[in-house]
């Protein structure tokens, strides 16, 4: 935990925004390896040491471009199960619980959990670009609305952040269907 909490730190400080764009596009790994839970600590003590937490809107990145990439792929499905199916393992995210979606749909190709790190980096970069930051932790995606209820700017940022990650993990889905249909 120790190496993974310090790695992260110096990830996210990272110059020109790159640690924001590989801690958006690869949170979910941590999610899969359970080391996720770790990130309290850090979200603690930049709290602690700047009053901000930019752990809360990357996360929401992370998960908003997976949550693009199941629901994409639930969009190709022919079968109603199956597309049901997903539907229902994707919906837990919009409450901060990816794990469903993660072993329930995206894991399934990796083309599509890629398309979900690579729309989650892009949530990272606009997080860079805004200087977008929580004043608390814990909460996410739409709960994590919650925490941005006093500042409208920044409100809205979190939107577009959300929505352009959520939209492009849709996309490059899409992009993708002939060889996703045929891996599943």
């Amino acid at each position: 935990e120790s190496f993974v909490i310090n790695g992260l730190v110096s990830v996210i400080n990272a110059p020109f925004g790159i640690g924001y764009i590989l801690f958006g596009g690869l949170q979910q790994l941590l999610v899969i390896t359970g080391l996720h839970h770790s990130l309290g600590i850090i979200e603690i003590n930049l709290l602690s040491n700047t009053g901000f937490n930019v752990i809360q809107p990357l996360t929401t990145a992370s998960m908003a471009g997976q949550f693009g990439a199941a629901i994409g792929t639930a969009l190709l499905m022919k079968d109603k199960v199956k597309r049901t199916n997903m539907i229902s393992s994707a919906t837990p995210t919009l409450f901060g619980i990816t794990e469903p979606l993660l072993f329930g749909v995206n894991l399934r190709s990796l083309r599509i959990f890629f398309s979900g790190v690579i729309a989650g980096a892009a949530g990272g970069l606009l997080t860079y670009i805004f200087g977008l930051a929580a004043p608390g932790m814990g909460i996410t995606f739409i709960p994590g609305l919650l925490l941005y209820i006093g500042h409208t700017s920044a409100l809205i940022q979190y939107l577009i952040v959300t929505a352009v990650s959520f939209v492009l993990g849709i996309v490059l889905v899409r992009l993708q269907a002939k060889q996703i249909l045929e891996e599943l």
